[in-house]
């Protein structure tokens, strides 16, 4: 992670949730690189810093879509928080990210094997998403703004923008791995809900996780009720 100051405190008042830019992206890949390094790092071998330089390569030349977004939430002008969702893509729409060249290219010093490594890892956590869901790609927040409410505002924010969405949605969705206790009681905390624990001998070999929860949290709790 880069040496910034996240010494002050967090006043809600002061956080902002903001589509991510272009000039926020390195910020955002080290918060990915942070909260999913040591998976990935299980294949790779990887460094905090040469993850977070790849997935920063990823967020540059990856094709935009129009089923997906990313949101980073800001504190100070820092970034302190992303989240990324995904839906189900219009009819005729293309949902699969093909990974562009110039972001081999851009990697290529960290060697062809460790990128194939960590794209099969991506593969493997990819998961598309049925009519009405809006799926929770990562959610990650700053360790120093951690148990302050940030994740919550996060999953407030994506409620908020599931009830309104154009693209008719009616709950949201997300996978876990089923030892992240901490992160499982927060989900629960917020009314998601385990629906079922599926296993995967490729994420244990590739990511180190085996067993991985899926929870949904249905539409029709208000962001309002939540707050009273």
């Amino acid at each position: 992670m880069s040496n910034r100051n996240y010494t002050k405190p967090v006043h809600p008042q002061s956080i902002q949730i903001e589509l991510v830019t272009p000039e926020r992206y390195k910020e955002a890949a080290e918060l990915m690189a942070y909260g999913f390094g040591h998976k990935f790092q299980h294949s790779s071998s990887l460094s905090i810093s040469d993850l977070s330089s790849t997935f920063e390569q990823l967020l540059i030349h990856e094709p935009r879509q129009t089923h997906s977004l990313r949101v980073v939430t800001l504190e100070n002008n820092t970034v302190t928080g992303t989240l990324g969702l995904k839906w189900k893509a219009a009819e005729g729409v293309d949902s699969v990210k093909r990974t562009n060249l110039k972001w081999w290219k851009a990697c290529s010093h960290i060697g062809y094997g460790k990128l194939m490594r960590i794209l099969a890892g991506i593969q493997l956590l990819k998961h598309e998403p049925s009519a009405g869901e809006c799926y929770i790609e990562d959610l990650v927040v700053h360790p120093t703004y951690q148990g302050k409410g940030l994740a919550k505002r996060l999953l407030d924010w994506a409620q908020h923008y599931m009830l309104h969405s154009s693209a008719s949605l009616s709950y949201l969705s997300l996978h876990v791995a089923r030892n992240n206790e901490h992160a499982i009681q927060l989900y629960e905390r917020v009314h998601f809900h385990k629906k079922n624990c599926t296993r995967s001998l490729l994420t244990g070999m590739l990511l180190g996780e085996q067993y991985w929860y899926y929870m949904t949290r249905k539409g029709d709790y208000s962001i309002e009720t939540e707050q009273a």
